[in-house]
């Protein structure tokens, strides 16, 4: 082992000293109004600094919120080189956040173990969405990519009194910068490791009079893939995605102001080929057989088995891909949102309103097989999916803020949200009849759409029933009704449509007592809904649901401490979840394609436990942990027992806990030291381990671990150099590496489609550059 290896491995061992756990890290929020209470961190004493969050539409402390909440703001951002909202999992406890290939930009989310990682938009999420305050209706463009940052906020565990439906895991709030008024420029250009070349920038215009301020932004994201095509010896495309947008703040005269935001975004992406994991069933193909035994009945022996996928690519760490069609990934779409903020009386009023329109489709050989050579010249792929999807939401918020008397607040508001969408074939080959096709000839067609409208009342209020002791009581109504309707064309043509109102009251209960100035400890109740609805991709008539919402009841208990007078921030939680009514998304054989369906299958409890600590020895120095446990367990699993109609066998001792790693753990530096009044050099680490992660809830019975992704570990790193003046503000340029000690590319997720098996891979090793300029 060298010198500078030994070294690093001190660090990291002083870092986890202790157990392990995240801090928040960054000052998340502009400090209210009357900021004495949020001083901020002192350079010369070296405290931790004061956080400010709007978790609960309030401007408060991190450490006298009673909640599991992290926060990140703009240098975090910058110091540990992340490029968008999956990158901030390498921080949490118990949090995995993933890139679903599947659909535009998306984000896959398991928070506590409590996840979601589908495409189909019938489908809820299980962890909220936020950006700007608006909430998305779909996981499709939830992957936001970081530039003009502000703040990240996450918040682990049910969260269904203020941010309501379908956050049952937990939520994920981003913040953009608002207009300054003042003439400014932000430029940010990145160049990495596969000809990854990004640019970003963000300019405020001079105040238009005394009413108006002006903000452009916009990024470019372009990329080859890490991996190669074996025929050709190329490399497979990567991102192709811009966004642009225009933002303005209006002061409208008194206390009421107004912010508008508007931006598109159109994304060409391709990602890595799939990797083919299917086994021979000995079956003939169709009848509970697989890809590989139709491969080898029609003459073209193991090109559709694991032996020339995983088993060929894992040797070659992934960086070799067998398919011939790009896995084309794509999104069109316009956002925008506009938030009103003004006084009623004595009361705070906010008025949020959001609408999305976008339209996302894929293109990919799915079974990750090489084409079949039917002829000289001519090979053709095995299992194609082309689909398209359209999605638009409008959403409305109203919400009144302020005191009720000396010792009791309120937050009180509703919510509208309208969705509709529509799934169809997306053309291939000169052929626009099938969403799947079997060696080029359509095996599955149909269109499917659904209307949504949902709306909530919702209050919240803080009782102070002493000097250092509160009591949170807060609750929400909603409901909502779903319109949905499918017309299958191939192979067996039918026409479904059916219509659902669910309902569902949602709460919590939190009890917080300071001892002193530096301990809060706090026990919480809180339940969350997650709607039901309907299966998108159904088959037949009988399969389309609806399938029933779910509910998650969570207990909390909690520690926040800031010790050693500030320089240690010591904070422990434990949780218990009751799971019922728990939706199962499984995807399974239908003739030779196959289904999604949701199940209400399942009740489980999980039960856990998180640490978060942060320190900082010397001013120069922040030391930061996180560790969490998770132990995810069914109470029960129904299925029909098909010998006894109406009866249910109960199989929870056979199913797998999907996306509930029993451990993960982080640990991390930052070192900022001043070289001269202009000049600062800085150096981030960040490890991040997760544990063995079950991907399909049926266990793999040939013994391959197919449903198992494997424990994985990765170090990250990054040095900057940064100058800062009076003409130019800021001069920043960095070297940064992810993942530096393993090359190639690793599974990040594995599929059980019936027929067939397949992973997906994501890349290791990454290096790069890059430079920002502030003036």
């Amino acid at each position: 082992m060298s010198k500078s290896t030994k070294m690093l491995t001190r660090v990291l061992q002083c870092i986890s000293v202790g157990s392990a756990a995240l801090p928040v890290v960054a000052a998340a929020q502009t400090p209210p109004p009357d900021a004495s209470v949020a001083a901020p961190q002192s350079e010369e004493t070296g405290t931790n600094p004061d956080i400010i969050v709007t978790a609960r539409f309030r401007n408060e402390l991190l450490q006298d919120t009673p909640l599991s909440i992290s926060a990140f703001n703009a240098k975090m951002v910058e110091n540990s080189v992340l490029t968008d909202v999956r990158d901030v999992q390498k921080f949490l406890p118990n949090v995995q956040l993933s890139r679903i290939s599947f659909a535009g930009n998306a984000l896959g989310a398991s928070i506590r173990g409590v996840s979601f990682a589908d495409l189909e938009k019938t489908f809820d999420p299980a962890i909220g969405v936020a950006i700007d305050g608006v909430f998305l209706g779909t996981n499709t463009g939830a992957n936001i990519d970081f530039s003009d940052i502000e703040s990240i906020e996450v918040l682990r565990g049910p969260q269904g009194t203020l941010y309501g439906r379908n956050t049952i895991g937990g939520t994920i709030s981003v913040r953009r910068t608002r207009p300054t008024g003042e003439f400014g420029v932000k430029a940010h250009a990145r160049y990495a490791s596969f000809n990854a070349t990004d640019f970003d920038a963000v300019v405020n215009l001079p105040k238009l009079g005394d009413a108006v301020s002006i903000k452009l932004f916009g990024l470019v994201r372009n990329s080859d893939s890490f991996t190669r095509n074996r025929t050709t010896g190329k490399r497979e495309k990567g991102r192709d995605y811009y966004n642009l947008g225009i933002a303005a703040q209006f002061d409208l005269g008194g206390e009421t102001t107004a912010l508008a935001s508007v931006d598109y975004q159109k994304d060409r992406s391709t990602f890595p080929s799939n990797i083919n994991l299917t086994k021979a069933a000995g079956r003939p193909f169709g009848a509970g057989g697989t890809i590989c035994d139709f491969t080898r009945s029609i003459g073209f022996g193991d090109l559709g088995c694991d032996t020339l996928g995983v088993v060929r690519q894992r040797a070659e760490k992934f960086k070799i891909a067998n398919t011939s069609i790009p896995f084309l990934s794509s999104i069109d779409g316009w956002n925008a949102s506009f938030e009103l903020n003004s006084k009623l009386g004595d009361f705070a009023l906010t008025a949020i309103t959001g609408y999305r329109d976008t339209d996302d489709s894929i293109l990919e050989e799915n079974t990750g097989a090489p084409a079949l050579p039917f002829a000289p010249g001519v090979n053709v792929p095995l299992f194609v999916a082309a689909r398209d999807q359209s999605y638009k939401q409008l959403s409305q918020e109203v919400r009144i803020s302020g005191n009720l008397s000396d010792s009791v607040d309120l937050i009180a508001g509703v919510y509208y949200l309208h969705t509709s969408y529509q799934i169809r074939p997306l053309p291939y080959n000169g052929m626009t009849s099938g969403q799947i096709y079997v060696l080029n000839g359509p095996a599955q067609g149909f269109t499917a759409r659904q209307k949504l409208d949902s709306y909530a009342i919702f209050a919240e209020s803080i009782i102070k029933l002493g000097s250092n002791v509160r009591l949170t009581l807060g609750g929400r109504y909603t409901t909502e009704t779903k319109k949905f309707g499918i017309d299958f064309t191939i192979p067996a043509p039918f026409s479904a449509s059916a219509k659902k109102t669910f309902s569902d009251p949602t709460g919590r209960v939190i009890l917080d007592w300071k001892p002193n100035d530096d301990t809060m400890l706090y026990a919480s109740w809180s339940r969350g809904f997650r709607s039901g609805g309907f299966n998108g991709r159904a088959t037949t008539p009988t399969s389309i649901g609806p399938y029933n919402p779910e509910r998650v009841d969570s207990f909390e208990a909690g520690l926040k401490a800031d010790l050693l007078d500030g320089r240690l921030r010591f904070n422990p939680t434990v949780f218990w979840v009751e799971y019922n009514n728990k939706q199962e998304d499984i995807i399974r054989a239908a003739g030779v394609g196959t289904e999604t369906i949701v199940e209400n299958a399942a009740s489980a409890r999980i039960r856990g436990a998180e640490l978060e600590i942060q320190a900082r020895p010397t001013p120069e120095l922040t030391l930061r942990a996180s560790g969490g446990y998770l132990d995810p367990q069914y109470k029960s699993f129904l299925i029909p027992d098909l010998t006894r109609p109406g009866q249910f066998i109960d199989v929870s001792k056979q199913r797998n806990f999907r996306r509930a790693p029993e451990w993960t753990f982080n640990a991390g530096l930052d070192y900022q030291m001043r070289v001269s009044d202009a000049n600062s050099v800085g150096l981030t680490i960040d490890y991040a381990y997760i544990d063995d992660i079950t991907s399909s809830p049926f266990p793999d019975t040939t013994g391959a671990g197919r449903d198992v992704i494997k424990a994985y570990g990765t170090l990250d790193a990054s040095l900057s150099f940064v100058h800062r003046g009076d003409a130019l503000k800021e001069l920043r340029v960095s070297a940064f590496a992810r993942d530096f000690l393993h090359s190639g590319g690793r599974l990040a997720n594995t599929l059980d489609a019936g027929v067939f098996y397949f992973g997906v891979v994501t890349p290791r090793r990454q290096l790069g550059v890059e430079a920002t300029v502030k003036f």
